[in-house]
């Protein structure tokens, strides 16, 4: 008698649960962040008074940073963030890069990029994989870059790459002479 009253009593809890539920349950909340900016018309040149340069690390980030933050409507490609950049980079690299910017068609993902008005922000950390050892003229770092595409009014893509980069010192100060996207 006990066992069917308590099969009886959680059969009544389940139906009356079931009848409770709502019919239009809630739309999962978005993950990224309501995004309502004023898009830049241009993208500041990197400036080398902000940055620490007998630091390779702050010189790593501060290029990378700055090379991989783009403005598709107004960047002719993608060289052109690292034109931006070239108050850390060897001159001979800063000339080569100088002579590619426009040359080529950035392709189909930067012209819906353009299209939507949207803005590529990069942020960069050193990465933790080992590199060759520092020496007092030249240092390696891994560098993780993650881009965020976004408009004014909406998050459209996350991208994330590798660096790897090679860093001289040149009269005291570190200036980035190669780099390679792994």
């Amino acid at each position: 008698m006990t066992r069917h009253t308590i099969t009886a009593v959680v059969l009544l809890t389940l139906i009356v649960a079931g009848c409770s539920r709502s019919p239009n349950p809630a739309a999962p909340l978005s993950t990224e962040p309501s995004i309502s900016r004023v898009m830049p018309a241009t993208l500041p040149t990197l400036d080398p008074a902000t940055i620490d340069n007998s630091d390779p690390d702050a010189v790593a980030i501060a290029f990378a940073e700055t090379s991989y933050t783009l403005l598709p409507g107004a960047d002719p490609d993608m060289n052109a963030g690292m034109v931006r950049a070239a108050a850390v980079l060897e001159p001979k690299l800063a000339n080569d890069i100088r002579a590619q910017v426009g040359r080529s068609s950035p392709g189909y993902e930067w012209r819906q990029w353009a299209q939507v008005g949207a803005m590529v922000d990069a942020t960069a950390a050193i990465d933790t994989q080992e590199v060759p050892p520092q020496t007092d003229g030249e240092a390696y770092r891994m560098v993780r870059v993650t881009q965020t595409v976004e408009n004014s009014t909406r998050f459209v893509a996350r991208q994330h790459l590798v660096l790897l980069l090679t860093l001289v010192n040149v009269d005291g100060g570190w200036m980035v002479s190669r780099l390679t996207q792994l």
